[in-house]
C-alpha cells in the first residue's frame, strides 16, 4: 500500500523532466528571431485563369507553397491577404458571382481579404438562369463572405440603418490570429470613394466612415488585446514606379489616398498596409509602415518580411519586396521562388472546376435568336448594337420617350457575332448587372447631354432610341438638334429618357434619382432587358442610324 506515493511521485518527476526536456529541445530548435511572410494580392476582377503568359490562381499558390515552405523551415509563418475587387471581371468569374474565385482561394488558403468597391456589383443572388432574383442586392457578396473559409473584413462600412460596421455572417472589422506564434491583428477598410464606383442601387443604405479613425479605433483594439502585428488590407491605394529603394518616394503620389492614410496613423500603431483599388505598384515606407501594392488582375503579388524577436515579440526588421510578376517560364525553362522550382497548383485548378463547368453550361445556352450579320458596337457617329440596347431600354420602361447610351462610358465590350446567339456572347458584350436608370430631363439639357456625349464619345458612337440626332461640329463646340418623328424637340418639353445606371448616368449627366423614385428591385437589369427585347421577333437587327453628324469645320 505504500508504493502508490512512491509510483505517483515517479509519474509526476517523469511528467516534470518530459516537460523540461520539450522546453529544452523547443528551445534548441526554434530560432531567437521568427519570420512572418506577409504577401498581399489586390484588384483582381476576377482573372483567375492565365492571360498571356501571366497571373493564374495555380502559379499563384505555386508561388505561395514555395514561400510556406521556407516559412516552415524556420519555424515562420505566411499571412495571406487580399485587398479587394476580387470577383468583378472576367466572365468565368462574373458568372459565377465570384464563387469560383472564392472555390480557389480557399484552396490556396486565405488569411483574410478586404471587400472593394466593385465587389457590390454583381447586386442579389443569380437565380440559375443568371437573372437577378428579387431581394437583397447585396445577396451575392454576403453569399461568397458565408462560403469564404477566411474572414472578409470592413472596419469603416457603416449600416446607416443602425449607425455601426455591418454585421453580416463572416464579415468583420478585423481579426486577431495567431502565426507562428505571434498574435497578428488584421483590420479591412474600403476607399472612402467606395460607394461612388460601383452599381449605387446595391449599396443604398450604407455609407464610408472615414479610413483613419476607423484604423486607429480597431488597430488600438488589436494592441490591447496583445497583437505584437498590426496589419492593414485597405482596397485604397496610390501610385509608385521605381521599387529599388523603400525609402525613396520620389516616384510615388504622395498626396494618394493610402499615402494620407499613412500620414495620418499614430507612428508605430500599425506595422503594415496591404493597399489596392488604384491598380498601382507600391513597395514602399511611409511614415514608418511598410506598404505593398501588387498592381491588378493577378498578374504579380506583394511581400513583406517582418522579423520580430521570439521571446519579446518586439520587431526588429520589415523588408520590403518590389511586386512579384506571376509570369509563367518559358518552354524548357524552370521558374524558381525561395531556392524551389514553382509548379502551379493542381488542387486550385480542381477547387474551381465545378464553378467553371457551371459558367461553360450557361455560356452555351441558345437564345432561340439568330443573327444574319454580326451586329458592331462601333459607327462614325451612332452605334448600331447600341441602338439594340437603347430601343431595349426604352421599351423596359414603361412610358419612357427617349433612351440614350454612350458605348464608351457604360461598355459594351464586344459585337453581337453572327449566327445563333448564345447567352455567352450577349454576355461578352455587357459582362455587368447595372440597372436601368431613368431620369426626366428637359429638351435643353438632353441636347446639351448629347453634345457633351458626342464631343467625348471617343469614336464608338451613341446608342439611341426615340430620336433622331442631326448634329453639326463648329468651332464653338458640337451643336445637336433632336428630332422626334420629324419634330423638333423644344427647348422646354419634358421628356422621361432611360439610359444604363451605374456610379453616374450613362455620360455625363449625373443622375440625382438612378432608380426614378422606385426601390431598387423595381429596376431591370439592363442585360435581361436586352435579352428579353432580342427574343422578340424582329427586333436582332440593326436599324438605321439614328445619329448624323457634318464634318467639324476647319480652320
Amino acid at each position: 500500500m505504500r508504493r502508490r506515493p512512491f509510483i505517483a511521485s515517479w509519474l509526476l518527476l517523469a511528467s516534470a523532466l518530459a516537460a523540461f526536456g520539450a522546453g529544452v529541445r523547443a528551445a534548441q530548435t526554434d530560432p531567437p528571431l521568427v519570420t512572418l511572410s506577409i504577401v498581399g494580392t489586390s484588384d483582381l476582377h476576377g482573372a483567375a485563369l492565365p492571360a498571356s503568359g501571366l497571373g493564374g490562381l495555380p502559379l499563384l499558390a505555386g508561388f505561395v507553397n514555395n514561400l510556406r515552405a521556407a516559412r516552415a523551415a524556420d519555424h515562420g509563418a505566411v499571412v495571406l491577404l487580399d485587398s479587394g475587387d476580387t470577383f468583378q471581371g472576367g466572365i468565368e468569374s462574373d458568372l459565377s458571382e465570384g464563387a469560383m474565385v472564392v472555390a480557389a482561394y480557399n484552396a490556396i488558403g486565405y488569411t483574410a481579404e478586404a471587400i472593394g468597391n466593385h465587389d457590390f456589383d454583381f447586386g442579389s443572388v443569380d437565380d440559375p438562369g443568371a437573372a437577378q432574383t428579387a431581394g437583397d442586392l447585396r445577396g451575392a457578396i454576403k453569399a461568397r463572405a458565408a462560403e469564404a473559409r477566411f474572414p472578409f473584413l470592413a472596419a469603416n462600412l457603416i449600416d446607416e440603418a443602425s449607425g455601426r460596421v455591418v454585421e453580416w455572417p463572416n464579415v468583420h472589422p478585423s481579426v486577431l490570429i495567431d502565426a507562428a506564434g505571434v498574435k497578428v491583428g488584421i483590420i479591412g477598410v474600403i476607399t472612402i470613394d467606395a460607394l461612388r464606383s460601383t452599381i449605387a442601387a446595391n449599396v443604398q443604405g450604407l455609407r464610408i466612415a472615414p479610413l483613419a479613425p476607423a484604423i486607429v479605433s480597431e488597430a488600438t483594439k488589436l494592441r490591447a488585446e496583445g497583437a505584437a502585428v498590426v496589419i492593414v488590407a485597405a482596397h485604397a491605394g496610390g501610385r509608385c514606379t521605381a521599387f529599388a529603394d523603400p525609402s525613396d518616394l520620389s516616384s510615388c503620389d504622395q498626396e494618394s489616398e493610402i499615402f494620407r492614410v499613412a500620414h495620418d496613423l499614430p507612428r508605430g500603431l500599425v506595422d503594415v498596409i496591404a493597399a489596392g483599388h488604384t491598380h498601382a505598384g507600391i513597395a514602399h515606407r511611409v511614415n514608418g509602415i511598410a506598404i505593398i501594392e501588387p498592381f491588378q488582375r493577378g498578374q504579380a503579388f506583394g511581400r513583406i518580411d517582418m522579423t520580430l524577436d521570439r521571446a519579446t515579440k518586439a520587431v526588429r526588421r520589415a523588408e520590403i519586396f518590389a511586386p512579384r510578376m506571376l509570369s509563367a517560364p518559358a518552354a524548357g525553362e524552370t521558374l524558381n521562388y525561395e531556392g524551389r522550382p514553382v509548379a502551379a497548383d493542381a488542387s486550385v485548378a480542381r477547387a474551381m472546376q465545378p464553378a467553371l463547368d457551371r459558367v461553360r453550361r450557361l455560356q452555351a445556352t441558345p437564345l432561340g435568336v439568330t443573327l444574319p450579320a454580326a451586329i458592331v458596337r462601333g459607327g462614325d457617329a451612332g452605334s448600331p448594337l447600341g441602338n439594340i440596347f437603347a430601343d431595349a431600354l426604352r421599351h423596359a420602361v414603361p412610358g419612357a420617350d427617349v433612351a440614350v447610351i454612350n458605348t464608351a462610358t457604360r461598355g459594351l465590350w464586344a459585337d453581337l457575332p453572327a449566327g445563333a446567339l448564345t447567352f455567352g456572347a450577349l454576355y461578352d458584350v455587357f459582362p455587368f448587372d447595372n440597372r436601368v436608370a431613368r431620369i426626366t430631363l428637359t429638351g435643353s439639357e438632353l441636347a446639351r447631354w448629347v453634345e457633351g456625349e458626342l464631343t467625348e464619345r471617343r469614336g464608338t458612337g451613341l446608342g439611341i432610341s426615340g430620336l433622331d440626332v442631326r448634329a453639326t461640329c463648329t468651332r464653338e463646340g458640337v451643336h445637336a438638334a433632336l428630332l422626334r418623328g420629324g419634330t423638333a424637340v423644344g427647348d422646354s418639353d419634358r421628356l422621361l429618357v432611360v439610359t444604363i445606371g451605374g456610379p453616374t448616368l450613362s455620360g455625363n449627366i449625373a443622375t440625382r434619382d438612378p432608380l426614378g423614385g422606385g426601390p431598387p428591385e423595381n429596376s431591370t437589369v439592363v442585360r435581361e432587358a436586352v435579352e428579353d427585347w432580342l427574343r422578340r421577333p424582329g427586333n436582332a437587327r440593326p436599324r438605321g442610324d439614328r445619329v448624323q453628324m457634318a464634318p467639324c469645320e476647319q480652320g
